[in-house]
């Protein structure tokens, strides 16, 4: 389940929006923890970060050792072979734990969505094949950080109101440049707003992307306020 492990950052009363972020392969539920005071967002906007853990299972292409997982990986193709049940229950638990922050008050227009890496294939799985989800509900942004869409789009959703955040590092050589600016260009077809942001790094978060990761879920959550 996705919320084996379940961390937050920071404890707050009455929280008024809402990050979930979903950590890479082989790391766990404390990986983006620190990551939080460098994005700089005004404590006076109440965000309530959770990072869920990946369940330990043993992945293919890492001679099936054990170590957390959202997805068992079988091939690199590149383009990534992996165990389809899987991913698509992390992202039936997405939906799950996101309609648990609205139910707890939060609205979705103040909900966020990041991933890194095996993470972020789970946060566009779950929005661009929204449809195909039962009782799903959508955040809005995706932050997809260093990844990939590891499923094609298999039914069409209203994805007008949804805004996707991309991010890669020039120089990663875990998922290659070129699949994470073909997931932008998928989510730039189908979605409200798509942006693509380049950092001189490898497969990792810089100082830099995570400044103007807050900016724009600063300036998000600032909009939401206003329409409501």
């Amino acid at each position: 389940m996705i919320q084996d492990g379940l961390k937050s950052a920071g404890e707050l009363v009455s929280p008024e929006a809402c990050v979930i972020w979903l950590h890479g392969l082989g790391a766990t539920a404390d990986d983006f923890v620190p990551a939080v005071p460098y994005l700089n967002i005004p404590a006076d906007l109440k965000v309530k970060f959770l990072f869920p853990q990946a369940p330990v299972r043993p992945v293919t292409i890492n001679a099936g050792w054990e170590m957390p997982a959202w997805y068992d990986i079988l091939e690199m193709l590149p383009e990534r072979k992996i165990v389809q049940e899987h991913l698509e229950g992390a992202a039936r638990d997405l939906h799950r734990l996101t309609q648990e922050q609205i139910a707890s008050g939060i609205p979705a227009c103040r909900i966020f969505w990041a991933g890194f890496s095996q993470g972020g294939a789970v946060v566009l799985e779950a929005a661009v094949n929204k449809a195909k989800y039962p009782d799903s509900v959508l955040p809005d942004t995706i932050f997809a950080l260093s990844t990939y869409q590891a499923l094609p789009v298999e039914r069409s959703s209203d994805l007008s109101g949804l805004n996707f955040w991309h991010a890669h590092g020039s120089y990663d050589d875990v998922v290659p440049f070129g699949m994470g600016k073909k997931a932008f260009e998928s989510t730039e077809a189908i979605s409200g707003e798509s942006q693509w942001h380049v950092w001189p790094m490898s497969h990792e978060v810089c100082l830099a992307e995570l400044e103007a990761m807050g900016r724009y879920m600063t300036d998000r959550i600032g909009s939401a306020e206003k329409v409501g």
